[in-house]
């Protein structure tokens, strides 16, 4: 667990950047810190690896202060991620992903198997690991900063915006497997964001900032965007924040109806496997036919291919993809009222 007791950061000019946090961010949780520029976020999350040492107050580290840690050690035994990933441009991938073993003190070849084992898991091809950071992707290159900041096998994680250099898919797709891995290696993390979609998407809990580093709320997703503690919260959190809620609910409340119910006029053509190609209108026109997994999948996503779809039907896919219903908007709305929200990382 990470602590923050009373800890504060007053520059030498006498601005404050971080005024008395106390905050504990639990192990094996993703905890987010979000708000508007200048509010302390990265000051915050830099003073537990002591980039930033505190002028008043403590950050404890399973009740260790960090302040009577070597900085160094402590450093190389915390993941850190940031924007645009920071990789050393003249090493090779693989090199950069060891970089923290070989500091530790491990032989190269143990340092080198144990590199190309996280380019796997981070989901890189194999031949990335002899390529340069300048020939890889802006995506391919912060999965490789996931891969060396998890190297050493970190109880740890600090991520700082890791993900906002990169073009929204991709954006997506990162997100996605950094709650991959977290269901897999259930590391503290601590993260920092200014997109409140982001924050709800991958926080267990969430820790909305004002100026100063004041807490404004501390909540899981579905409180926050639910009750949120004030008109300031709420205003940060946008009008939209319902439609946000849609992405903490899984979707296997809504119902499904038969393919036969599929109204006259429109036809759900399928390949040999059963797998939906798009749906063919009266007069024979070929339309996308987007689709949800029940299993899966949220009401944000159901929703969405239900109100994308030119038949008004969503259609319901199995995990093989092979068609297995259709639900209309009306169906995926009365879900709603099922109140089972359910954290980022289904855990």
């Amino acid at each position: 667990m990470i602590r923050f007791d009373g800890a504060a950061k007053r520059h030498p000019d006498g601005t404050i950047a971080v005024e008395g946090l106390d905050l504990d961010v639990p192990a094996g949780r993703i905890t987010v810190l979000v708000g508007p520029s200048g509010c302390g976020k990265t000051t915050i999350l830099r003073m537990v690896n002591r980039m930033v040492e505190p002028t008043s107050g403590r950050v404890l580290l399973d009740d260790a202060d960090v302040a009577g840690l070597p900085a160094a050690k402590l450093r190389r035994g915390i993941g850190y991620v940031i924007q645009q990933a920071g990789l050393f441009p003249h090493r090779r991938v693989i090199d950069n992903v060891a970089t923290v073993p070989r500091l530790l003190g491990w032989d190269r070849k143990r340092a080198r198997a144990r590199a190309a084992e996280l380019l796997e898991l981070v989901g890189l091809a194999p031949e990335t690991a002899h390529r340069y950071p300048f020939q890889l992707s802006g995506g391919q290159q912060q999965r490789v900063g996931v891969a060396r900041a998890l190297a050493a096998d970190p109880p740890v994680l600090l991520m700082d915006e890791p993900f906002s250099a990169v073009d929204p898919v991709v954006r997506a797709g990162l997100q996605e497997e950094l709650l991959r891995l977290q269901s897999e290696l259930n590391k503290t993390v601590l993260f920092v964001t200014h997109d409140i979609e982001e924050a709800v998407r991958l926080g267990d809990q969430i820790v909305v900032l004002r100026e100063h580093g004041r807490i404004a709320q501390l909540a899981d997703p579905h409180t926050l965007l639910t009750a949120p503690s004030d008109e300031g919260v709420a205003a940060f959190l946008g009008r939209d924040r319902g439609l946000r809620g849609l992405g903490l609910r899984p979707a296997a409340g809504v119902a499904v109806q038969p393919l036969t119910s599929v109204p006259v006029g429109w036809r759900l053509e399928q390949d040999e496997h059963g797998r939906p190609t798009g749906w063919r209108d009266g007069t024979g026109t070929a339309h996308p036919a987007p689709g949800f997994r029940p299993d899966t999948d949220t009401l944000r996503t159901a929703l969405d291919a239900a109100v994308l779809s030119p038949s008004g039907l969503a259609v319901a896919v199995d995990t093989d993809g092979r068609a297995v219903g259709v639900a209309d908007r009306a169906a995926v709305l009365a879900a709603l009222a099922e109140d089972r929200p359910v954290s980022p990382s289904g855990r």
